[in-house]
C-alpha cells in the first residue's frame, strides 16, 4: 500500500510520527513522508521511503508570519493533492497538519492521528477566536487513532464520533548505537559515565504541565547516593533556569534530537515522568491528566523503574505491569519514598518495566488501523 504521511512539526521533535513511519515501513508499505526540518538526518533512508521537506515559517514579524504561514497552507495542500495521485491513504499525525490542510483531507481515505487531547485547534496559530472545527474532521476521517485508552472516549463524546478511536501507544523500537552516535551525544555519554551516584532522570519539555520542583526538593535530601539530571528543553511560558538557580545541584543536558536521546536515557537508574494538570495553549487542561508519555516506553525499554504523577495515564499501566511508583506531586516525603521503595526492589521492577515495553506490539496495531487484520 502507499501511504502518505503529513507531519507537521519537525519530526525529531515528535517521536510517535517517527515510529509510525518505521512501523509502516517495516509492514512493507511505500512510505512518502512531509515534514518540516533536516528529517533525513533523523530517519534512516530506505528505498520505498520517499521524504519532502517543507520550510519553516518566515517568524520576523506578526505581519509576515500569518502571511507566511497562509503561503506555506496553500502550498502544502497543492503539494499533497499532487503526491495523492500515487497513494491509497492520507495519514495526518498531529491536530496542526489538520489545521494547516483543513478541507484537503475530505477528499482521501483519511487516517487522522492525535498526539494531544484538545476540543479544537485555532485556525490561525496565536489567537483563539476561530477555530477549525476538528470534530468535522474527525468525523470523516476513516480512522481517528490517539495514543492512550481514556483519550479515546473522551474523543469520542467530545465529538460526538460514531467509533471510538483506535490506541496507538507512543512505543518506540529501540534503536542500535554501535553503528554511530553522534559527537556531541557521545560527549554527553562520557561524562555521565564518570557519574558516581545513581542517575535520576527527567527528559522532555520543560513546560508549566510538568511539577520538577517537589523531585529537586526530595533528590536534594538524597545527593549521598542520587544525583539529578534534567534533559530537554523550555516550552513557551517557562524557565528552567529559576529551577537551576533554586536547586543548583540539578545537572542539566541540552536537548538531543530523537532518536539519539536514548543513548542518554538508558544510562538513567529511576525515570520521572512529573505531570500536573494545566492549561498549556490550546490543549485540553485534560490533556496531562491522561497523558501518554512516550518517556513510559523510553524508560521501559531500557529496564529503567519509573516516579510518576497520581493521574490516570500512569497510575493505570503502573498498577497493571508493577513498574513504577505514583505520588502526588505535592510531597517530597513521598518522592523520597519511592525512590527507597524502587531501590529495594528495583530487580523486579526493572523486569516488569521490560514485560510493560515488550507486551505492545506496535506494528499489530497499525496493520489494524489500516484495516490489514
Amino acid at each position: 500500500m502507499n501511504i502518505l504521511v503529513v507531519n507537521n512539526p519537525q519530526l525529531a521533535a515528535l517521536p510517535p510520527a517517527r515510529n509510525l513511519v518505521e512501523s509502516l515501513l517495516r509492514l512493507g508499505h511505500q512510505v512518502t513522508l512531509i515534514t518540516k526540518d533536516d528529517s533525513k538526518k533523523t530517519i534512516e533512508q530506505q528505498e520505498n521511503l520517499k521524504i519532502i521537506i517543507i520550510e519553516e515559517l518566515d517568524k520576523k514579524n506578526p505581519i509576515n508570519a500569518i502571511l507566511s504561514y497562509l503561503y506555506r497552507c496553500f502550498k502544502l495542500k497543492r503539494l499533497v493533492e499532487r503526491e495523492m495521485q500515487y497513494n491509497d491513504i492520507l495519514w495526518t499525525t498531529t491536530d496542526k497538519s489538520i489545521r494547516d490542510l483543513r478541507g484537503t483531507v475530505l477528499k482521501y481515505k483519511h487516517v487522522m492521528q492525535l498526539a494531544e487531547l484538545i476540543e479544537d485547534i485555532p485556525v490561525i496559530p496565536g489567537q483563539n477566536l476561530f477555530y477549525v472545527n476538528a470534530a468535522k474532521y474527525a468525523r470523516n476521517a476513516f480512522r481517528v487513532v490517539v495514543p492512550e485508552y481514556n483519550r479515546a472516549h473522551i474523543q469520542k463524546v467530545w465529538w460526538n464520533l460514531k467509533d471510538t478511536p483506535k490506541v496507538l501507544p507512543n512505543r518506540m523500537s529501540i534503536p542500535k548505537f554501535e553503528d554511530y552516535i553522534p559527537y556531541d551525544v557521545q560527549k554527553v555519554r562520557d561524562e555521565l559515565s564518570k557519574e558516581r551516584k545513581k542517575i535520576i532522570l527527567y527528559q522532555g519539555i520543560f513546560g508549566l504541565d510538568r511539577e520538577l520542583e517537589v523531585y529537586a526538593k526530595a533528590i536534594e535530601t538524597m545527593q549521598d547516593e542520587y544525583a539529578f539530571y534534567i534533559m530537554g528543553r523550555n516550552a513557551k511560558g517557562y524557565q528552567i533556569e529559576t529551577l537551576i538557580k533554586k536547586y543548583p545541584f540539578i545537572k542539566i543536558i541540552d536537548h538531543i534530537n530523537a532518536p539519539y536521546h536514548l543513548a542518554i536515557t538508558q544510562m538513567a537508574y529511576i525515570g520521572l515522568l512529573p505531570y500536573k494538570a494545566n492549561k498549556v495553549s490550546y490543549l485540553s487542561i485534560l490533556n496531562a491528566v491522561f497523558c501518554a508519555p512516550n518517556k513510559i516506553y523510553e524508560y521501559s525499554a531500557y529496564g529503567i523503574p519509573m516516579i510518576g504523577t497520581e493521574v490516570p495515564g500512569l497510575t493505570i499501566p503502573f498498577e497493571i505491569y508493577k513498574c513504577g511508583c505514583t505520588v502526588s506531586g505535592n510531597s517530597e516525603q513521598e518522592v523520597i519514598d519511592s525512590i527507597k521503595f524502587i531501590s529495594n526492589n528495583y530487580e523486579t521492577m526493572s523486569n516488569n518495566c521490560e514485560y510493560l515495553y515488550k507486551n505492545c506490539d506496535f506494528d499489530r496495531i497499525v496493520k489494524e488501523i489500516l484495516g490489514e487484520s
